[in-house]
């Protein structure tokens, strides 16, 4: 089907509808659906927040005190989105699954200044 909206829609907020509708509407035979859509979910969060995911906490071994990675950026978490959307899209068992991506998809080449992120504001003004 086809869904047409006025230019006043954010379409992160639509990308994200459509992550958190699979989430809620998962079997959950299947991981890239079950859990890649929850992921989805809280990555298009962050994204629409406009913050990368914290740091993360290494607690191997006592000589690395707790190292820190860095905060991730916008950048970054648009990237994690789209891998997570290629394993969804081809991992999944069923359509629910691996048709959630392209919507997600569609809004991240079409409108990328709804995203933030410098390079999502420069491809937005080429």
């Amino acid at each position: 089907g086809i869904t047409v909206f006025d230019d006043s829609v954010d379409m992160a907020r639509m990308a994200r509808f459509a992550m958190e509708f699979c989430a809620v509407e998962s079997c959950g035979k299947c991981t890239p659906c079950r859990i890649g859509s929850t992921r989805g979910v809280e990555t298009m969060d962050r994204i629409i927040a406009g913050k990368g995911r914290g740091g993360d906490t290494v607690e191997a071994l006592p000589q690395m005190r707790n190292a820190q990675a860095k905060q991730k950026t916008v950048e970054q978490e648009i990237a994690l989105l789209r891998d997570l959307c290629d394993t969804m899209k081809y991992g999944s068992l069923c359509a629910l699954g691996g048709f959630t991506p392209y919507p997600v998809l569609s809004a991240l080449d079409h409108f990328p200044e709804d995203f933030g992120g410098a390079s999502a504001l420069t491809e937005a003004a080429e």
